[in-house]
């Protein structure tokens, strides 16, 4: 735990806890997945839930209700890609009717087990404790905080009922300790619910990071850690009979004005957003995806904010120092969680022996002192 450190990042750039709804765009854009078989045809009328196209282990449904008008070219965190364009009808049309609520007390327990492991890959069974995960760990990045304190009461009834169903002795929240507003909710509420303790967590890089939590808790194998944002899926699933529309993403950064959380339909393109709410204070801007430690720098032209986006950071563009040759000052190697060496990288035996134990968590370029970006050696890249 010593090599984990607090990140520096500029304690000017405020976000509001106020969210912005915006979920019913004119078209959104839902990009195929790798040897998809497309499931509708061009100018077919659809509602929410009806299947747009299967892999061999994944079927893509619909987050709103319009018309199909084609294939269109969009940026992804993946890169290029052919995606469906629906036209939205505003009509809000289920394929499937839901419930209001389900009642959770009448809900056979062996139905409610299949479900929860058929839309979320859990095996609730094999656990007697759970693990709320509502740490952000990247700079800038506070979706997991936001899903927490905007559902606490959500997250608190559901949690509760689990742990009545499948008799889970302990449940823990896990807030960093600079969540001030989340601390002080939860302790006005948790009175009531005498099975749920709250946990504040050091302002540590990675800590968010499940293998990494478990060990500061000091907490057995079998817990199950689920983050913030998966347990409002299943909240809205699992009592409300809602599936997956939309998400909330943070847009923020020192190039904005405004920095903001936003509610959001899945398939939306990002110039929506920047273009309808942000201020944008400089030209020169360099945008990433996921965060600055380990997310990935964006073409915001035509880039789709799919399930996988949860942070767009937006960063005035600095003349980058040009990357000197290695000092062997050993700081990259002091410093990484997992004990690598990650000068040696750029060498492809050593690659191939340590890639899988590689975080990529982006430590040893935050630390490097002549501005070698290590993660250019993970894609293949030499730094000389």
């Amino acid at each position: 735990m010593e090599k984990l450190i607090e990140l520096v990042k500029n304690e000017n750039v405020i976000v509001s806890s106020k969210i912005i709804t915006y979920d019913n765009p004119d078209t959104i854009y839902i990009p195929l997945k790798p040897v998809s078989t497309i499931l509708i045809k061009q100018n077919e009328q659809i509602k929410i839930g009806t299947p747009l196209f299967k892999t061999k282990e994944y079927i893509e449904t619909s987050p709103i209700s319009g018309v199909i008008s084609g294939l269109k070219k969009v940026n992804t965190l993946n890169g290029l890609a052919n995606a469906i364009e629906i036209h939205n009808d505003f009509q809000e049309k289920k394929l499937i009717k839901s419930q209001v609520k389900i009642n959770l007390n009448n809900l056979p327990q062996d139905k409610l087990t299949k479900l929860i492991a058929l839309q979320f890959k859990i095996d609730i069974t094999k656990t007697n404790e759970i693990i709320l995960n509502a740490i952000d760990d990247e700079p800038y990045v506070l979706i997991e905080n936001f899903y927490l304190l905007n559902y606490y009461e959500e997250f608190l009834e559901l949690l509760d009922k689990l742990a009545k169903i499948y008799n889970i002795e302990n449940i823990t929240i896990c807030v960093k300790s600079t969540s001030g507003e989340n601390i002080h909710k939860l302790m006005e509420c948790l009175g009531m619910y005498p099975n749920i303790k709250l946990k504040i967590i050091p302002n540590l890089y990675l800590l968010g990071k499940e293998s990494f939590l478990k060990k500061y808790l000091n907490t057995s194998s079998n817990a199950l850690i689920i983050k913030a944002s998966l347990l409002y899926d299943m909240y809205n699933l699992i009592k409300r009979n809602r599936q997956k529309t939309d998400k909330l993403i943070i847009v923020t950064g020192e190039a904005l004005k405004n920095p903001s959380i936003f509610k959001v339909r899945i398939g939306l393109k990002l110039e929506e957003l920047l273009n309808n709410y942000l201020d944008i204070t400089s030209q020169d801007i360099v945008f990433y995806a996921n965060g600055l430690m380990t997310g990935h720098e964006i073409t915001v032209k035509d880039f789709i904010i799919t399930e996988d986006i949860d942070s767009i950071i937006c960063m005035p563009k600095k003349a980058n120092p040009k990357p000197l040759k290695c000092l062997n000052c050993g700081a990259c190697t002091s410093i990484c969680p997992v004990g690598i060496s990650p000068i040696l990288l750029s060498n492809s035996k050593y690659y191939n022996k340590v890639k899988d134990k590689c975080l990529k968590c982006g430590l040893c370029s935050y630390i490097c002192p002549v501005y070698i970006n290590f993660n250019d050696y993970l894609q293949g890249g030499k730094n000389e």
